[in-house]
């Protein structure tokens, strides 16, 4: 009785224990155009492609070659290139948009253009206003330091102090004058495109609508 439940058993406990597992062949090509066949790939090969084929002769797995560093600088290189592009795209796009939102013909453009120089014509002015003023004392100070110094007298130093500062914010006048005016030509020349860019796009709209 013992002996006939005891077989069984046996049966059933090697019915459940998995076959034993093929080992996968590797498949690879050497630097000299050579296929090799192995059952482990050597270390040195693990960067290059291979494939990895069952028992029946089936490709199961494909593993690249593993990329150099310039080709990895090389992709991203690209991928910055792609990129950028992607963003100067949008950028136009919403640049478009907001053109055709904003302005319904191109006298408003130039509208918008000539009160935008003539703010910053207005800024010029003042600050030209403001430095004739600070040349005619600079001038005064500067006579009589040199009158001061031919009659051998010292110059006072509160006198060459207020010299110095004159100097100093004609200077900053001056400066001011330049980074005005290049906004001005920054002005004309940003809306010249902006403007060339609405015909474009209202010409068509034009052809679409018709």
């Amino acid at each position: 009785m013992k002996n006939r439940l005891f077989i069984p058993l046996i049966l059933v406990v090697s019915s459940m224990t998995p076959p034993p597992t093929v080992a996968s062949t590797y498949r690879w090509v050497d630097e000299n155009g050579q296929v090799h066949y192995s059952d482990r790939l050597p270390p040195q090969e693990v960067n290059r492609a291979y494939s990895v084929i069952n028992k029946g002769g089936v490709t199961v797995d494909s593993v690249e070659q593993a990329k150099t560093k310039e080709q990895l600088e090389e992709e991203n290189r690209r991928q910055q290139q792609r990129e950028e592009q992607d963003r100067i795209a949008h950028e136009r796009a919403t640049h478009d948009h907001i053109l055709l939102d904003t302005y319904t013909k191109v006298s408003d453009l130039e509208d918008t253009r000539d009160r935008y120089i003539s703010t910053l014509d207005g800024q010029v002015k003042v600050s030209e206003h403001k430095l004739e003023n600070l040349n005619r004392n600079l001038e005064r100070l500067s006579k009589s330091a040199a009158r001061l110094e031919r009659e051998g007298k010292p110059v006072p130093q509160e006198m060459n102090k207020d010299i110095a500062t004159l100097k100093t914010q004609i200077e900053a006048e001056n400066s001011f004058i330049r980074t005005q005016r290049a906004q001005q030509q920054e002005v004309k020349d940003k809306f010249a495109a902006d403007i060339l860019r609405f015909k474009e796009l209202k010409g068509e709209q034009q052809s679409n609508n018709k």
